[in-house]
């Protein structure tokens, strides 16, 4: 057999010395009892032999007093009554001890009992005892055993700690080294936007200073045109107003006349107007319904006539666009889809369907080739007309209400949260984020592409410098209250003014520069959605929530 281990003999020592200290702390308090009860015992036993020699000798002397009386005659009377008295006493004290006796054995058998019923209590006691010590030594031996398996326990979480205290260690390591990465590719990211903003800056000054030369060459141009048409004389037909515009050809803006009065007020639609835009060349406009339909309009006699109608929404029409060429017009959709027509057979060609939110903008993104459009479902999707697929999704965060294209694969769109979000079609992630004081409702690009015009939830509109990326003006007005999320605003074409529809119907356009309102036009009965100024800065069209829209002009 295998020897037994010190912790085993330990506690087996330490069992037994706790068994002699139970046994020496129960048995002293019955030793003494237990030696009386022997005395006792022994006493009471003797008084028994006694009290038995005792009786034999009364029942001899009553004999023998019995011989005595019977014999008589044999001695003398005085003798016999002395015997006879003398054997009286005797046995009276006699009597008078064995009455002791039998009461000293009384007491003693009290005793007796006494002790025993006491003998007997202790003994349950010590059963008792017994059982508490025999449970106490069950819950001893569950409790290490429980503690066996503790230890083994915190054996187990001691290495799984120490295998944390390692991965936590590598983690950390790991950690600080992608910190110490992130810190570097922060600092190349504000290096490059820097760098990128200094070239942008030069991008900008250079592009101004070339749409100067070209409009000093246009205005020069055209002066000397006027002048050779001054020389030759002209008939004026003034029902043919219209007939200047060249479709694919922008007219230039060398000067904005700002309206003063509604030559023509009309119903567009047989519901809201929610959208109104011009094609570049000024040719005609569009206008966009809750109704479901776009409507193409002409300026004919200082009138507007609907030129053809649009169909194949499933819900009202939130924005317009114009292909660069006048070949097609966009139109985003309460359906959660966006709509490519044609112009010249006025016939649907493209739906494009993937957003699962109401589509409030869409523009044609560079060439006629791709469309971007934002959405309440927070995504932005760039669609390929001639696959008629989305070729990217991009997760803004924020549900779009407008949204402007850039040069390039420049994005710009507004957001319900607040933001401006700058994008690159070719990345996924926002450049740059400017925050704002209210929700976005409508986004405008100069014409110049060096300033974007926001409309906001806070009864404002903000100016920002694209070349500084802040704001540059703020335009407030006394009475002007934004009536919805989807409510435009616009630069005149030479960038000089902005115009806004107010939910009382009042129409307000501000001098950007003076930070000033110009001039309030009243016509409108009801909330103006959207305002559009003409390419040439000749007109401005208005429409509201019923159904009417307004030509204005300063003639």
């Amino acid at each position: 057999m295998k020897e037994m281990s010190t912790s085993e003999i330990d506690w087996k020592q330490n069992i037994f010395q706790q068994l002699k200290l139970r046994n020496k702390r129960e048995k002293e308090p019955f030793e003494n009892l237990i030696q009386s009860y022997s005395k006792s015992f022994d006493i009471a036993s003797s008084l028994k032999s006694k009290n038995a020699q005792l009786t034999v000798e009364v029942d001899r002397l009553k004999e023998e007093n019995t011989r005595l009386s019977e014999q008589g005659g044999g001695s003398s009377p005085g003798f016999n009554d002395k015997t006879h008295s003398v054997d009286v006493q005797k046995l009276y004290k006699l009597q008078e001890e064995l009455t002791e006796l039998h009461k000293k054995r009384g007491e003693n058998s009290q005793q007796i009992i006494d002790l025993n019923m006491l003998l007997q209590e202790k003994e349950r006691e010590l059963m008792i005892k017994d059982a508490k010590l025999h449970d106490t030594d069950a819950v001893v031996l569950a409790l290490k055993s429980e503690i066996k398996n503790l230890e083994m326990t915190i054996v187990e979480l001691e290495q799984t700690n120490q295998m944390l205290k390692d991965e936590h260690q590598a983690l950390g390591l790991a950690f600080t080294a992608m910190e110490e990465k992130y810190r570097k590719i922060q600092d190349e990211n504000a290096d490059l936007i820097t760098r990128w903003m200094h070239v942008k800056a030069k991008d900008a000054d250079k592009m101004n200073e070339d749409n100067d030369i070209q409009i000093k060459k246009r205005q020069a141009k055209l002066q000397k045109e006027l002048i050779d048409a001054a020389k030759e004389p002209v008939e004026i037909r003034p029902e043919s107003e219209a007939g200047i515009y060249v479709p694919g050809i922008v007219p230039i803006c060398v000067s904005v006349a700002l309206p003063n009065k509604a030559q023509h007020k009309f119903e567009a639609h047989d519901g809201e107007v929610n959208a109104v835009k011009w094609s570049p060349s000024g040719t005609m406009f569009a206008t966009g319904g809750s109704d479901r339909k776009i409507k193409l309009w002409e300026i004919s006699g200082g009138k507007c006539q609907c030129k053809g109608i649009l169909t194949g929404s499933n819900q009202g029409i939130m924005a317009l666009d114009f292909g660069i060429e006048e070949n097609y017009i966009l139109g985003a959709s309460n359906d959660f889809a966006s709509r490519v027509w044609s112009l010249t057979d006025q016939r649907l060609r493209s739906t494009l369907t993937g957003h699962s939110g109401k589509v409030l903008a869409a523009k044609f993104l560079g060439d006629c080739s791709k469309i971007v459009s934002g959405s309440h479902d927070r995504t932005l999707k760039i669609w390929d007309l001639t696959r008629i697929a989305c070729i990217k999704t991009i997760f803004a965060g924020s549900s779009c209400n407008d949204l402007v294209t850039l040069q390039g694969s420049n994005i710009i769109s507004g957001h319900f949260d607040k933001r401006l979000r700058f994008w690159d079609s070719r990345t996924d992630s926002s450049n740059t984020e400017i925050m704002l004081q209210g929700r976005l409702t409508s986004l405008d690009v100069s014409s110049d592409r060096s300033q974007l015009l926001c409309c906001t939830r806070d009864d404002s509109l903000k100016v920002i410098d694209l070349r500084m990326n802040q704001v540059s003006s703020s335009l407030y007005a006394d009475h002007f209250n934004v009536s919805c999320d989807w409510s435009r605003a616009v630069f005149s074409p030479d960038g000089t003014y902005a115009i806004a529809g107010s939910h009382d119907g009042s129409i307000f356009i501000w001098n950007i520069a003076k930070e000033k309102v110009e001039r309030v036009l009243k016509e409108h009965n009801n909330a103006v959605l959207a305002c559009a100024w003409h390419p040439s800065g000749q007109y401005v069209l208005s429409a509201d929530k019923q159904k009417k829209a307004v030509l204005w002009s300063d003639i």
